[in-house]
């Protein structure tokens, strides 16, 4: 199953009802909305206010789809016969009312609901607005009940951001349309209570009714991941999560109960995949910075300093602790803490310990953001490193680590340095989360490779070398480094040493008798060495099972020969292959083999036995020997 953290949009209408969990509240709230808009008595527009992450756009869609009838989430179809809904895209920002409301019927049109009044001509897509066009679209809007019977459902995402934009006489002609018309039921959604309805100097002041979206309780966010584990058919998943309550009470005080982040961390549990979850992560809260920095930029000195405290803190604080963080008098940060929990920043955990009151921020991704800003240089999150310290057995993450290891040595020697730095974060996070790995620096090796500095790589390879010499595969990486720096002594040492420990170690064998074959090339003029080196060379054949690369490498050497008319140094690399008994070998130099049997008895019918492409083979290195 295809689960989309932050395009709840691209869901199907069952899979965003299947995930919906622990909002009987807020539905509660929304029914009584709608009946008493269907009914005839007074409408109360509302605003969804809760952080990123928490499901403001989740639930929004399934009012849409459920008032459309496409699922029956709550009984909210019952008032398909009563609505038209109508939802915004998440990143729509009209400028003004007329922009608002020409969108609002621009997807009424392309809704292609044959239940709407047909919209006047001059409004379907005009190539500029004036005042006609804001008269026409409040004319359509003002008898929609009147021509439908029914009321027109307006769902609109971040609507903070489009209010905001308003004038205040924008922000008055949408009040008296929403008071005045009974036409319209708009319900929309904001990530914080915002200044135009909390300002008592603004049109649109204490106007919506205001449904609060909290983090999801323990027994919700289990039921959430129960619920992924269900989708993606993992029944072993779901046995593990009725086994490992002590540790998902743990993850959800981890995550906040944000549906955003338990899903993320679902990913990791049911994928591995640490650097993928790190890089969106890192992702959004880079593209958060501007939000979080506008939260905080009309916050007091003080506010901010709270605010600060309790973001960079590792657990909750008592207002006494943040007072002493602060350096502030203990009367002046209580009094601050209230006006933050009153304007949604900050919040009180349900249950009190020991008569002692606690403060979190009420977004755990700003405590992250905030993280992430003082830590820049790192770029690591450690709250991923903390989930795997929760929920893998150290068991578990030494086999990750094993295999992401192996991973990584797998895509080393290929050079695609974005593979390479995406491995060694994975592996950062798994020795991170194991505590008599944090401090062992044979990982230094990671950044020194995605950097491409091979001398570093190198040095770091041998001191890790020297604390654990029988680790194979460092053997096998430092030797392939030493091939990088072009110091074949020290690669044909590692690659022994690797064999040693590891006697089937093919890609060891592979890379010393490709060492032993570039040694017999460069050293080709001098005969007694390029023997040398062919007889080593044939010695690791036997280790390799991709042998075809090697071969053509050695008819390359004898080619070359044969372009110097070193009949002599041929016969003996023939012989010496002979004696390796390499008969495939053999089979695959056949025409080397017939031109010396050729030159050696001068008898015409050896070539005339040829297939004619030997044939030409051995003609052509002929014409080379004369």
């Amino acid at each position: 199953m295809k689960f989309y953290k932050y395009t709840p949009a691209l869901l199907d209408p069952k899979t965003l009802d299947e995930t919906l969990i622990g909002r009987d509240v807020e539905l509660g709230n929304i029914m009584r909305i709608l009946k008493n808009a269907s009914s005839g008595q007074s409408i109360s527009h509302a605003i969804f206010i809760g952080p990123k992450g928490i499901g403001k756009t989740h639930i929004l869609r399934i009012l849409y789809h459920a008032v459309k009838g496409d699922i029956e989430t709550k009984g909210l179809n019952i008032y398909k016969e009563k609505f038209i809904p109508v939802i915004f895209s998440e990143e729509e920002y009209p400028g003004n009312i007329t922009k608002f409301i020409m969108l609002a019927l621009q997807y009424l049109y392309e809704s292609k609901s044959g239940e709407a009044p047909p919209i006047p001509e001059e409004l379907v897509k005009p190539a500029a607005l004036n005042e006609r066009h804001k008269e026409l679209a409040f004319s359509y809007l003002k008898t929609f009940r009147e021509k439908t019977g029914k009321t027109l459902l307006l769902l609109v995402d971040n609507i903070g951001d489009i209010i905001e934009r308003f004038t205040d006489e924008d922000q008055s002609s949408l009040r008296e349309a929403l008071m005045t018309y009974n036409s319209i039921l708009l319900i929309g959604s904001a990530p914080t209570l915002f200044d135009s309805i909390i300002n008592h100097d603004r049109p649109l002041y204490n106007f919506y009714e205001i449904i609060w979206l909290k983090d999801l309780g323990f027994e919700e966010t289990a039921a959430l991941l129960k619920r992924y584990a269900e989708l993606d058919g993992r029944n072993d998943l779901i046995e593990k999560f009725k086994e490992s309550e002590p540790k998902l009470r743990a993850i959800h005080k981890l995550a906040g109960g944000n549906p955003r982040l338990i899903l993320s961390l679902y990913h990791i549990v049911i994928e591995g995949d640490i650097s993928s979850v790190e890089a969106t992560f890192l992702k959004l809260l880079d593209e958060l910075s501007p939000y979080f920095r506008e939260r905080i930029k009309d916050l007091s000195e003080q506010q901010r300093e709270i605010i600060d405290v309790i973001a960079r803190a590792e657990n909750l604080l008592t207002p006494t602790e943040i007072a002493e963080r602060c350096l502030l008098p203990v009367n002046v940060v209580n009094s601050q803490l209230k006006r933050l929990e009153n304007i949604g920043y900050v919040r009180k955990p349900a249950k009190k310990l020991a008569k002692k009151v606690f403060y979190d921020l009420n977004e755990r991704l700003f405590s992250l953001w905030r993280q992430m800003r003082v830590e820049a240089g790192r770029r690591r999150l450690g709250f991923i490193v903390r989930f795997l310290e929760i929920w893998f057995t150290k068991k578990e993450l030494n086999e990750y680590l094993k295999k992401a290891i192996e991973e990584f040595i797998n895509i080393a020697t290929i050079g695609d340095k974005d593979k390479i730095k995406t491995c060694a974060d994975k592996i950062w996070y798994i020795k991170e989360s194991l505590p008599d790995m944090k401090d062992f620096p044979y990982y230094d090796i990671f950044p020194a490779l995605a950097e491409g500095d091979f001398k570093k790589f190198a040095d770091s390879l041998e001191k890790s070398i020297k604390i654990n010499p029988q680790i194979a595969e460092w053997l096998f990486l430092l030797g392939w480094a030493y091939s990088m720096l072009n110091n074949d002594e020290k690669a044909i040492d590692s690659y022994k040493k690797a064999i040693e420990i590891k006697p089937d170690y093919e890609e060891s064998w592979n890379n010393l008798c490709l060492i032993y074959l570039m040694l017999s090339i460069i050293n080709y003029k001098n005969d007694g060495l390029l023997l040398d080196y062919i007889r080593l060379a044939l010695s690791c054949l036997p280790r390799i099972t991709e042998r075809q690369f090697f071969f053509e490498v050695i008819a390359d050497i004898l080619k070359n020969l044969v372009e110097e008319k070193r009949l002599n140094i041929i016969k003996i690399v023939l012989k010496e292959i002979e004696t390796a008994n390499q008969p495939e070998l053999l089979e695959f130099l056949s025409p080397y083999l017939t031109l010396i049997k050729y030159l050696e008895t001068k008898d015409r019918e050896v070539l005339e036995r040829l297939h004619y492409e030997e044939r030409m083979i051995v003609e052509d290195m002929l014409k080379m020997m004369e």
